[in-house]
């Protein structure tokens, strides 16, 4: 891998794409020591390339040069050697193309910046956070479900569930004509407010017993 040095020609230049615009290798994570960089070639003739870096004792580069066939890409590892070396400093990689039909001539190019830096922040995406609450809560769950309740509590549940099944049994207010047949007091006829509310305590009441 040379050093990266400044061309003295002035060429017309062509796009050329990579895979990553920037490398971050974190001294805490291993697993960043070796990374893949993927080089595109767009075009409908073959291109050679050349890795040059400022920075060559301290990161490599497998496979520093070759051929990309027409609309196809290479793969090259960047690699960090010197785990030693100044931390928070930016270091370039610089892709140099040139069309194999005339190596001499440089028709493209990419700088890829490369980083080195102590700790790898933490980071948790949407996904991770929501599946990490819902185990959270299915364990105080099963605590919960788990634990003794006193038998005077569940005597009050279950006094709980009649009262709100006989509300549920009970007529509504705006059945005119079949409350009217059933000659109830009308203190006795339940509101559908009130009805929805007995419904949902029930509900609860239902699960918790299920539970237990």
């Amino acid at each position: 891998m040379s050093v990266l040095t400044h061309s003295t020609k002035n060429v017309s230049q062509l796009p050329f794409f990579c895979s990553s615009n920037s490398l971050i290798f974190y001294l805490d994570d291993s697993t960043t020591f070796s990374q893949v960089l993927t080089l595109y070639n767009p075009y409908e003739f073959s291109v050679c390339y050349k890795v040059l870096c400022t920075a060559s004792r301290t990161y490599s580069i497998a496979e520093p040069q070759g051929e990309i066939y027409p609309q196809h890409s290479v793969d090259i590892i960047v690699r960090l050697l010197d785990t030693s070396s100044n931390q928070n400093v930016i270091h370039k990689i610089r892709i140099q193309y040139f069309d194999r039909r005339k190596p001499q001539d440089l028709i493209g190019k990419r700088d890829i910046t490369c980083t080195l830096l102590s700790y790898k922040p933490l980071e948790q995406n949407f996904d991770d956070k929501i599946n990490n609450s819902s185990s959270r809560i299915r364990t105080i769950t099963t605590k919960i479900s788990q634990q003794e309740i006193h038998p005077l509590v569940v005597l009050f549940l279950i006094i709980l569930s009649t009262i709100c099944t006989l509300i549920l049994i009970l007529p509504t207010i705006s059945d005119d004509e079949s409350s009217s047949k059933i000659y109830l007091p009308s203190y006795l006829h339940m509101t559908t407010n009130f009805k929805v509310v007995a419904s949902y305590i029930l509900g609860l009441l239902t699960v918790i017993f299920i539970r237990r």
